[in-house]
């Protein structure tokens, strides 16, 4: 019998792509749900006669009602979290617990998501469910990327992943709970990464100066925990430096917006979510500017055959939205094939084998470039 998969939030902007994709890729059933039916249904109409299939379906399910949540994922396999339903991750999480179903979320990260699954961990284990969290592709692929060049070094010590995108935010539209996460991410902001073999949190003017290639030249990038990182040095004994950074948006958003709403996040905390997520939309829409894309990049630095190596591997693509739900099903492949399935809650980017993920990544239409890097521009630096 065919899996059973529900989108929650199938009809938005990476629940769709996600859909596709599984579509393509593999003979699952598909159920497309969120709190609008009527969109789920049109949803299911466009996507059942692009494929010309019935294996879309569609369920009403409302992320703050646990009634609603059960009753839709009745008779699933695995829940995929796409929505921006972050306030209600315990819903979610513990109606996927008292029907029995899997669960996958493409979620912004926070302290508050990963608390609310961690509080469950027992639970899901004893109930010997698989719950990922964190899919996508920051989070949910930088640990991966330094888990597949790994095994290319003899001593690997050196691993920065880095990511800048820019997005025609113009063309996109945001509802009022993404807007609220957005600022979620923002309040969360950490700047700890992995130095001389410890974790260090890092002044707010540490950047590092990186080398995006042609389109996007060099940017400064300021680094950012992402919780998949933890792990890496346990996995990896010789790793004495790894973190994750990101570059700014535009000189609005960077430089006016987000510190004012830096502030206001700290006096006004929750009352302060909405109206400053409105203007962070604003300034993405007015001043950003093209090229669009999005650019994942990882430089690793180490010795092989007693001999300094440096790699670089690089996944760009011109949706960032695909960007993000490529990687979401490249794991959910793995799932499926029953190579990854295994109770407790689990990092996607720890969990995944990450030589089928980046060639399933790859093959799903990500650009994957591997290559060997003879400059040496892992440079820390206060700007």
């Amino acid at each position: 019998m065919p899996p059973r998969i529900l989108i929650l939030g199938g009809y938005g902007n990476a629940g769709l792509l996600v859909a596709r994709f599984l579509l393509q890729e593999s003979n699952a059933q598909i159920v497309i749900a969120g709190r609008n039916l009527s969109r789920a249904q049109q949803t299911v109409a466009e996507l059942n006669s692009e494929f010309e299939t019935d294996r879309v379906s569609s369920k009403q399910a409302d992320a703050a009602n646990k009634i609603s949540l059960e009753a839709a994922f009745a008779d699933i396999d695995i829940v995929v979290v796409a929505s921006s339903t972050a306030d209600y991750v315990g819903n979610v999480a513990e109606s996927a617990l008292a029907v029995g179903c899997d669960y996958l979320d493409l979620q912004l990260s926070s302290p508050q998501k990963l608390a609310v699954l961690d509080a469950l961990r027992e639970e899901i284990e004893g109930k010997e469910r698989c719950f990922i969290t964190d899919g996508g592709f920051h989070p949910g692929v930088p640990a991966a990327m330094v888990r597949y060049v790994a095994p290319k070094f003899d001593v690997l010590e050196v691993a920065h992943v880095s990511s800048t995108f820019q997005l025609n935010w113009q063309a996109l539209q945001f509802s009022d709970s993404t807007l609220a996460e957005f600022m979620d991410e923002l309040n969360h902001f950490n700047p700890l990464i992995f130095k001389n073999k410890e974790w260090v949190t890092m002044s707010l003017n540490t950047s590092l100066k990186v080398d995006f290639g042609d389109r996007f030249g060099e940017r400064y990038c300021r680094p950012i925990f992402l919780e998949e990182l933890r792990l890496l040095p346990a996995m990896i004994p010789s790793l004495n430096e790894t973190g994750f950074y990101i570059s700014g948006f535009n000189w609005m958003t960077d430089y006016v917006v987000m510190p004012i709403a830096f502030v206001m996040l700290r006096v006004f905390g929750q009352k302060a979510k909405l109206p400053m997520g409105k203007v962070f939309s604003w300034s993405l829409k007015k001043f950003s500017l093209p090229p669009f894309g999005a650019i994942l990049q990882l430089e690793a630095r180490g010795l092989k055959d007693k001999k300094n190596r440096c790699l670089q591997m690089q996944l760009r693509h011109d949706d960032v939205y695909a960007l993000t739900a490529v990687p979401v099903v490249a794991c959910l492949l793995q799932y499926l094939n029953g190579d990854i399935r295994r109770p407790g809650l689990w990092f996607q980017a720890d969990l995944v084998e990450p030589v089928q993920f980046l060639t399933d990544i790859e093959k799903l239409g990500i650009n994957v470039d591997l290559i060997d890097s003879l400059s040496d521009q892992l440079i820390l630096q206060d700007t």
